[in-house]
């Protein structure tokens, strides 16, 4: 028992098995990434992983910039950024500033008026303002 107690204060002070507060063991075995500075670029989630106001589904990709934010991920859940509510598991992107990408919509919506599909994609540019959507049919 001491042994494990001292073990897990090493790693808790070294900091072992981190990069940039984004930590190796949210990662299933096998398929992992790693940008040129060591640090995780892409694997498959071994549980779901909450990032970014965005809970990642368990099994799926998940992908970061070189600095560690999260670039994308599959929503476990409905995600609301604004007035845009992306449907449960679909590809969620981001730019590197943290910023709503892409993701498919779970409801029509109106933005900058222009009426984009329920269940399509949405694009946007990184100053919020609508880059591309299907129209409803």
């Amino acid at each position: 028992m001491k042994f494990a107690i001292i073990m897990l204060s090493i790693i808790f002070i070294t900091d072992i098995g981190t990069c940039l507060g984004v930590d190796q063991l949210i990662c299933d075995t096998g398929g992992t990434t790693y940008h040129a500075n060591g640090q995780l670029k892409a694997c498959t989630l071994k549980d779901d992983f909450a990032s970014n106001g965005i809970k990642c589904k368990q099994y799926a990709p998940i992908s970061f910039y070189e600095t560690g934010k999260l670039e994308s991920c599959v929503a476990s859940d409905f995600f609301i950024y604004g007035s845009i509510i992306c449907n449960q598991y679909s590809q969620v992107s981001f730019y590197p500033s943290g910023k709503l990408k892409t993701c498919d919509l779970s409801q029509t919506i109106q933005i900058d008026g222009k009426t984009c599909a329920q269940y399509e994609p949405i694009f946007l540019q990184e100053n919020g303002k609508l880059k591309s959507c299907s129209t409803p049919h």
